[in-house]
């Protein structure tokens, strides 16, 4: 691939750009000073979304707006379609891509949970050939990747979601679509004879780096959601987020919505 050479030649002075939604705030504010911008919305094979027997691959330059429109992430990962759905404008979603998103690494980013709950694993590519890795691998600290300066993030992949897994994805922001998420829930559940068979469950803005929420879903795991395993659940996610973030002058505030909105998604997903 032409833009790994041309990454390599830079050793590190070049940037990629898709939809450029955050990268252009970066270049105006002064934060990044590139000597080349290596443009890859063109390149056919980063724009599919594609489909195989068990899971289904997003190219790096799938827009939001393709991922919420697209049937097949609808069909087997609609958690992830949900939260597309809800990035910023009709103008974000329409030039934001996947790709972007992640790079980017904001605790804030909407499709990072849902990501996170199917299990995604991401395609990298370089002059020194392929990698695949779980996508929860590929973050350091906050709006930090630990991808080398040639390499390039080129598809996410994860397995598709069976007909009878429920899922469900909330946010909350400062005001409706516009806003970066103040925290965000998603949420995938399956029942087998009202006991939880499997939950997988990551917040969004409450942690350093993307994470599963794996203390709240060893609560639930095998067990009928009844009120008082809930309330030990809830408490489990804000006690995860306290341990990875620290006491913060947020903390008062974050701490009982993250707890809300875990409910509120919980109880989405068992209504599904």
């Amino acid at each position: 691939m032409e833009a790994c050479d041309l990454l390599w030649a830079y050793e590190g002075r070049a940037k990629i750009i898709a939809g450029g939604t955050d990268l252009v705030i970066g270049l105006r504010n002064g934060d990044h000073l590139p000597q080349c911008l290596i443009d890859i919305t063109r390149i056919e094979e980063l724009r599919r979304i594609e489909e195989s027997e068990e899971t289904i691959s997003i190219g790096a330059c799938v827009t939001h707006s393709e991922i919420a429109s697209s049937p097949l992430v609808k069909e087997y990962g609609k958690v992830l379609s949900d939260a597309a759905s809800e990035i910023g404008s009709p103008q974000i979603r329409n030039l934001g891509t996947i790709g972007g998103n992640i790079i980017n690494a904001s605790p804030a980013a909407d499709t990072l949970p849902p990501l996170m709950v199917l299990d995604a694993n991401a395609k990298v590519v370089s002059k020194e050939g392929k990698r695949e890795v779980p996508l929860f691998q590929l973050f350091q600290a906050p709006y930090e990747t630990n991808l080398k300066y040639h390499e390039i993030l080129v598809q996410i992949t994860f397995k598709k979601l069976s007909r009878g897994i429920r899922t469900s994805f909330l946010r909350v922001a400062r005001r409706e679509a516009m806003a970066l998420a103040r925290m965000s829930i998603a949420i995938v559940l399956q029942m087998e004879k009202g006991r939880v068979e499997d939950i997988r469950i990551s917040a969004g803005a409450v942690t350093p780096t993307p994470q599963r929420m794996s203390g709240a879903e060893a609560i639930l795991q095998g067990e009928p959601p009844g009120d008082e395993l809930i309330k030990k659940a809830l408490r489990k996610v804000s006690e995860t987020m306290i341990q990875q973030s620290g006491i913060r002058p947020s903390t008062s505030y974050k701490a009982p919505v993250v707890e809300a909105l875990f409910v509120r998604g919980l109880r989405k997903a068992l209504e599904e």
